[in-house]
């Protein structure tokens, strides 16, 4: 058996739209098309890239030639030079979208879709997969629907050595109204219980801090308690995408989000992208933030100030209560400045062993998607990639394709890329990742 094997079948981090590609949109469009409402693709792809696309021409010329299929291919397959704007990759996810709801709300055959994707990674030789997905809470009902279908379809594919499972993803600003939501699709539905084994959060971090998350991480905990064979666990989206605050609470959303109770960190690369390469990003990157921020994070280095310091951090207290005190007269919505020096760059990456460290110990793992990372995060080269320093640390590992179809990179080939540019050999890094079924959600339940 080949070294890399476990890693190549298990896939943890992965959204259920962002599995289809190119073909299967264009067959999924044919002899449709035309009656599809694109608008919610048109206008986004219009704000994000200051062009308006013209959807039915791409599948008319997609599904005629090579030379059209490319150019559809354009513009569903987010690449390097999109350049690290989640924006700009939503806009594109909106794609399918548009597609999926035709399929969904007038034929009502969406099934189908799902199961094309199970079968897709069937083939590919994939056993186990953990699926998620995201729908608005406008609408309860339609919101039970979806994950119902979803969960449902997952639980008939998992047979002959293929098995699925499902997180449901939650929206950050309404996180308590759709978890009760969830309790309610198990209680009426629990059949599904073995195959709903997660909660994830996902979509836009930028404004949502952990730490507003903590009522339902503790309605979590308490109901997990009290119901130990439908115990929910949960996966977290952080430090991905990060231009709106510094570095250091960057940093420390990633170790807030550990202490609430994530279990699986999505992404994290502001934990291991180096501070330099990060300002360098973006003209002056993330030398401003709200005063909310600012006022977390010298609350967080307090708090954290013994277990920072044993890393090198130097955290002046005195310092750190007066500039709380002459900030708490601010309103939290303006920013503050602080331009980075070497020094306090140096200082950031021992902020960043710190909470690596933290996760470790409290067995918390990092979902690391290269190619997503490269291409939404904006690491700007393999070399640099967050990956390599998780990789030097104790950390738990997990390689996930994220959304292989938007990216055209199955979770093979993610693999593969890792050991081509890793600076250690197939066996070694094998052994490093170890087998990722040990983070799978679910297997815990005392049934």
């Amino acid at each position: 058996m080949k070294a890399l094997h476990p890693q190549q079948t298990c896939e943890l981090h992965v959204h259920v739209g962002g599995c289809l590609y190119t073909e299967d949109l264009l067959e999924l469009g044919r002899g449709i098309y035309a009656e599809v409402d694109w608008s919610l693709f048109v206008n986004s792809y219009e704000k994000a890239f200051g062009v308006r696309p013209d959807p039915e021409r791409l599948f008319r010329e997609g599904l005629r030639s090579e030379r059209g299929r490319e150019r559809f291919r354009e513009h569903w397959v987010y690449h390097q030079e999109d350049g690290g704007d989640f924006g700009r990759f939503q806009a594109k996810f909106d794609l399918l979208i548009c597609l999926y709801r035709y399929w969904a709300q007038n034929l009502h055959r969406e099934e189908e879709v799902l199961w094309r994707i199970a079968e897709r990674h069937r083939c590919e030789g994939l056993d186990y997969v953990e699926y998620r997905a995201m729908f608005g809470l406008d609408d309860p009902e339609r919101f039970l629907h979806f994950h119902r279908t979803n969960a449902r379809v997952f639980e008939q594919v998992s047979r002959e050595g293929f098995s699925a499972r499902y997180l449901i993803s939650l929206p950050r600003g309404a996180a308590l109204q759709g978890y009760a939501l969830v309790q309610r699709l198990l209680a009426e539905n629990p059949e599904l219980v073995p195959t709903v084994v997660g909660l994830d959060f996902c979509f836009f971090e930028e404004g949502h801090p952990p730490d507003k998350l903590r009522p339902f991480f503790a309605r979590l905990a308490a109901d997990n308690q009290r119901h130990p064979k439908q115990a929910l666990e949960v996966a977290y989206h952080v430090g991905e995408v990060f231009f709106d605050k510094s570095l250091e609470s960057a940093v420390r959303w990633c170790h807030q989000a550990a202490l609430l109770g994530a279990k699986r960190l999505g992404h994290a690369i502001a934990l291991g992208l180096d501070p330099e390469v990060a300002v360098a990003r973006r003209p002056k990157a993330h030398e401003e933030e709200p005063v909310s921020e600012r006022l977390a994070q010298i609350n967080y280095d307090l708090e954290h100030r013994k277990e920072l310091e044993a890393f090198g951090v130097e955290v002046d207290r005195r310092g750190l209560e007066r500039e709380r005190v002459a900030l708490q007269g601010q309103g939290t919505g303006e920013r503050v400045s602080l331009p980075y020096s070497p020094e306090r760059l140096e200082e950031v990456r021992r902020r960043q062993d710190y909470v690596l460290d933290q996760l470790t110990r409290l067995e918390v793992c990092i979902e690391s998607c290269p190619t997503s990372n490269m291409r939404i995060g904006g690491v700007p080269t393999p070399a640099q990639h967050p990956l390599w320093r998780f990789l030097r640390s104790e950390v738990g590992l997990a390689i996930g394709a994220d959304d292989p179809g938007v990216f055209d990179q199955p979770l093979a080939a993610e693999v593969e890329w890792v050991a081509a540019h890793a600076d250690m050999g197939r066996r070694e890094l094998a052994r490093r990742l170890g087998d990722p079924r040990r983070f799978s959600f679910g297997w815990q339940r005392p049934f």
